[in-house]
């Protein structure tokens, strides 16, 4: 798979579903008098050439503009002192289903984006 402007959306995009199935059944709400908590887990990523991390909660797809494939590398969650590098993990996934099924995500979105 070629990691390309409209493959990285297509990840960035399937990220923000994964991203957004968090849930903390320990955080408590004493306004509602509830427990639990559905959020958006927060991406961590390098945008600038600076080294800075940045932590982004909200769609990344929307700032598809700020990446490269430099920066797609560097997408990740924290989970403590454990990192997870989801945007090379949907990659990964991709990769396998392409080559399972014979599929070409590529292809698949210069099709949709010529409808």
């Amino acid at each position: 798979m070629t990691i390309n402007e409209k493959t990285i959306r297509l990840i960035c995009e399937l990220e923000q579903h994964i991203g957004s199935n968090c849930y903390n059944p320990n955080s408590y709400d004493g306004y509602n008098d509830e427990y639990g908590r559905e959020m958006r887990y927060p991406v961590c990523l390098k945008i600038k050439e600076d080294g800075e991390e940045y932590k982004i909660k909200e769609n990344i797809a929307s700032r598809i503009h700020d990446f490269t494939p430099e920066v797609f590398h560097t997408m990740k969650y924290k989970f403590g002192s454990n990192h997870l590098y989801i945007g090379l993990g949907i990659a990964e996934l991709m990769t396998a289903l392409e080559e399972r099924y014979g599929l070409d995500f590529e292809q698949l979105e210069n099709k949709k984006m010529n409808k």
